[in-house]
């Protein structure tokens, strides 16, 4: 019963250091955020009401720790399909931003491969 019990525990421990599975988004560089603005790699974009930062162990941010984030941080991040409001931001670290800017050049060749073949 006991070593049930073990594999279970660590079943279940195991899947909380799993790696982060981002949704569909962009890569880019933190410049500045002054609600309801964001500066995103150069760009300005209107923020939504609700918009959500994480850190990088995925937990929400609060105004404060925002405030704190470092002005080239690398951020992960989802517009709304109907406004083209920044909604999501997650935090990035190093190796991470590497493996995002690969699924995001690859994202890109895909998309252009399909419209040319139409």
């Amino acid at each position: 019963m006991r070593k049930l019990l073990f594999l279970l525990l660590l079943t279940v421990s195991s899947l909380s250091f799993a790696g982060r599975i981002l949704p569909a988004g962009n890569l880019a560089e933190l410049e500045a955020y002054q609600p309801p603005q964001i500066k995103l790699s150069g760009k300005v974009y209107n923020t939504a009401p609700a918009i959500q930062f994480r850190g990088l162990n995925n937990t929400l941010l609060m105004p404060g720790q925002i405030a704190q984030l470092p002005r080239d941080a690398q951020v992960w991040f989802q517009t709304e399909p109907n406004t083209g409001f920044v909604w999501r931001v997650w935090l990035v670290g190093g190796e991470e931003a590497k493996q995002l800017a690969i699924r995001e050049k690859e994202a890109a060749a895909a998309l252009k491969e399909a419209q040319q073949q139409y």
